[in-house]
């Protein structure tokens, strides 16, 4: 009779995270980090540690209930299951594209994973080393790149330039944002940050046309689309990533701290779409002043090859790589949301319905 080899899929913690849609950080061989996929969010809040025996152990330090353990473990907790029931094993193994075997793995299997492990880390050793000179060339050159894109009057610029006449009421523009940007039965989070994770938070996931004719709506809404019955953010329940969001924090150089640094960082930002609308031939959808010391650019998703190549020169010009991995179930200020620091509202400058 042929059965799984717990041992062998317990240690795929780092393939089963892949498998989902959750970026992985390695950190060495033996350690990792990720945004948990159980309660959702962008931070790396979960970790994991690689034993002697071969086996990924992990936890999640943010507090939102997941108690670590194995890949099976994790498994059990995203689909409610036993993590010792035979539905968890097949289920993970499913994710994993592992087979039944009729012999448990060998010792020489063993040997050549850790061969190929080495062999892996030398070449991502040689891709981080290429990955840093690129970052300091561009990084080098990005006051030269951004200079012909910047404007000191950039929110006429683009209000001006926005395809569809822009509503003046903050909740009007969110409700132009969830009628052109999503379809009617495009399944939206909103909320606040934490409304995400529980059953009661059901009530957040509602589709595009029930948002907008709900009779108030809040303050923040993720770029992506859920799967039917989601009560949680996580990338594990994500049905659709129609956009790319960009958004910086220290375009000029560090964290803004006045009120004059935030206005300099926004234009500077205001100055990078631009730039990344001409150069990269990326589409521009959504353009909101946050509220504080950045915009969210909202583009159209575009592709896979194209993600992967703007990927490589995030940090050179100094996008948030967090938001431009994970925006897709982080919770966006939507147009109106009070921002907690500067205490003035978001609001939407450019609005491109595309159809």
């Amino acid at each position: 009779m042929k059965y799984y080899n717990l041992a062998e899929l317990k240690g795929l913690l780092p393939a089963y995270l892949h498998a989902i849609g959750t970026e992985v950080f390695m950190k060495g061989e033996n350690q990792l980090s990720a945004a948990c996929p159980i309660h959702g969010g962008t931070k790396p809040n979960l970790h994991a540690n690689l034993k002697p025996d071969g086996v990924w152990v992990w936890t999640c330090r943010s507090g939102c209930g997941g108690d670590g353990g194995t890949v099976l473990d994790l498994h059990a907790m995203l689909h409610g299951l036993h993590a010792k029931s035979a539905d968890c094993i097949t289920g993970a193994a499913g994710v994993l594209n592992v087979l039944p075997g009729d012999k448990p793995i060998s010792i020489h299997t063993f040997t050549r994973h850790r061969e190929q492990r080495r062999r892996a880390t030398r070449q991502r050793a040689i891709a981080e080393e290429r990955q840093r000179t690129l970052t300091t060339s561009i990084a080098a050159k990005r006051a030269e790149l951004l200079s012909p894109y910047l404007s000191h009057d950039w929110r006429a610029d683009f209000f001006h330039d926005s395809p569809l006449h822009l509503e003046p009421s903050h909740d009007a523009q969110t409700r132009q944002m969830i009628e052109w940007l999503f379809n009617p039965d495009d399944l939206l989070w909103m909320g606040r940050t934490h409304d995400s994770g529980n059953p009661c938070h059901r009530a957040n996931f509602r589709t595009a046309e029930e948002w907008f004719r709900a009779p108030e709506l809040p303050p923040r809404l993720s770029a992506g689309t859920y799967r039917k019955d989601s009560f949680s953010r996580s990338q594990a329940n994500l049905a659709t990533r129609p956009f790319l969001i960009i958004e910086s924090d220290e375009l000029i150089g560090h964290k803004p701290s006045t009120d004059d640094e935030r206005e300099e960082n926004r234009r500077l930002n205001a100055g990078l779409m631009r730039f990344l609308t001409d150069r990269f031939h990326l589409e521009l959808r959504a353009l909101i002043d946050t509220g504080g010391k950045s915009l969210h650019g909202w583009f159209t998703h575009p592709g896979d090859e194209t993600t992967h190549a703007l990927a490589r020169l995030l940090d050179g010009l100094a996008i948030d790589s967090a938001v431009f991995h994970r925006a897709s179930c982080a919770p966006l200020r939507a147009p109106g949301c009070l921002h907690e620091v500067t205490g003035h509202r978001a609001s939407l400058y450019y609005l491109n319905p595309l159809f």
